[in-house]
């Protein structure tokens, strides 16, 4: 089987994280089969997949990426299947298509996306998934969103979870303070650290975990670091605020993500959705304890791995934070359960069940042409 996957890397972020991972995972899971990934960052992929380089110049050129330069990619040869990892599907109808859709973030809360990204996502979301044969979620809470919104479609879905990469596991101390020095981030029993990593949005409440953070360290000299990219036309009101205990680091390297974690007391995700919350089950599996809202995806994801708190305000969520930050005790315990909770999500699992995906669709175009469906498993 040849697989066509189209992946847009060069914009940090979780789809981005998900298409390295599960192409990773399928090549190393399937080597009889050919994977060759459709991206605009092919560094991220040439390691271990085939890339045809599709050159994306900035956010605003996507759709044309999507429509125009993707499909002139796939006529240039032959695949048996096209999955678009990040929510969009163009219309060459001859080849079977699956799409991810990692969350209806823009139905359920709309009035945190810009107009701009409400009208393209209002566009793209549901051709893409009428337009699909198959559409992958990573969780029931997503695939319940898309069976709500977009009822015709319950039979094209398949709930895939995702998982922490290879690499994402605990770090030395000797990296932790090493990290520490490079972001001058202090001693970690004279200034202890939590955390937050992930785009920052309006959805993801950070000024609330900035409030909470400040209530439980009270005169106490401990650190909130905040990593990840702001969204395009979004400006956290954080960063205007003069306090030296409030520390952003911008965008984390992938490869700084397992020390990012390790540093830390708790990562904190006080987002109002998630579709998964692939960043709090790579800080779990770093053994770092976690807290989230009990809302959306987060509960079947986190489970007992984590401290799940049912109200999105102060009073909920600094209480936790004092506890996690100071206890050592409840620290370890949420730390180990966080190891074993995170150890159950397999990107093999994940790979193998999406080439499932893959088979399956292709088999459905060459019976619908009059060919003979492939035995299950079986490679083209």
């Amino acid at each position: 089987m040849k697989v066509a996957i189209g992946a847009v890397a060069g914009t940090s972020g979780g789809p981005a994280t998900y298409a390295i991972e599960l192409v990773r995972a399928l090549t190393a899971s399937f080597p009889e089969d050919r994977f060759v990934v459709l991206t605009d960052c092919p560094a991220s992929f040439d390691a271990f997949a085939e890339t045809r380089a599709v050159t994306l110049s900035s956010a605003w050129m996507q759709p044309v990426w999507d429509h125009v330069l993707v499909p002139q990619a796939l006529a240039r040869e032959h695949f048996d299947v096209y999955h678009g990892t990040k929510g969009v599907l163009h219309r060459i109808k001859s080849l079977p298509l699956v799409v991810t859709v990692h969350d209806l973030a823009s139905y359920v809360m709309p009035e945190t996306f810009s107009v701009a990204q409400r009208l393209h996502l209002a566009w793209e979301t549901p051709r893409a998934i009428a337009a699909a044969a198959a559409v992958i979620v990573p969780s029931s809470s997503t695939a319940a969103d898309v069976t709500r919104l977009f009822p015709g479609s319950a039979h094209k879905i398949r709930t895939i979870a995702e998982a922490a990469g290879a690499n994402v596991r605990p770090v030395s101390a000797g990296d932790i303070a090493d990290w520490r020095r490079r972001h001058r981030l202090g001693d970690s029993q004279r200034q202890p650290l939590c955390g937050y990593l992930g785009t920052l949005q309006p959805r993801k409440n950070v000024e609330l975990l900035v409030e909470s953070f400040l209530h439980a360290a009270g005169d106490r000299d401990w650190r909130l670091v905040l990593a990840g990219r702001t969204r395009p036309g979004y400006r956290p009101p954080f960063l205007q605020r003069a306090d030296r205990r409030i520390v952003y680091l911008g965008p984390l390297p992938h490869q700084e993500v397992p020390v990012f974690f390790g540093a830390l007391r708790c990562m904190v995700s006080p987002s109002a959705y998630e579709g998964f919350g692939l960043t709090v089950v790579e800080a779990m599996a770093c053994g770092c304890p976690v807290v989230a809202l009990r809302n959306s995806s987060l509960p079947e994801v986190v489970g007992d791995g984590g401290m799940l708190v049912d109200g999105a305000t102060v009073a909920s969520l600094a209480p936790v934070i004092a506890t996690l930050m100071s206890d050592d005790r409840v620290n370890a315990e949420m730390s180990r359960k966080g190891r074993e909770r995170a150890a159950r999500f397999s990107w093999h699992e994940a790979a193998v069940r999406t080439r499932e995906v893959y088979e399956e669709v292709a088999g459905d175009i060459a019976q619908d042409a009059g060919g003979v469906r492939a035995p299950e498993g079986a490679a083209k």
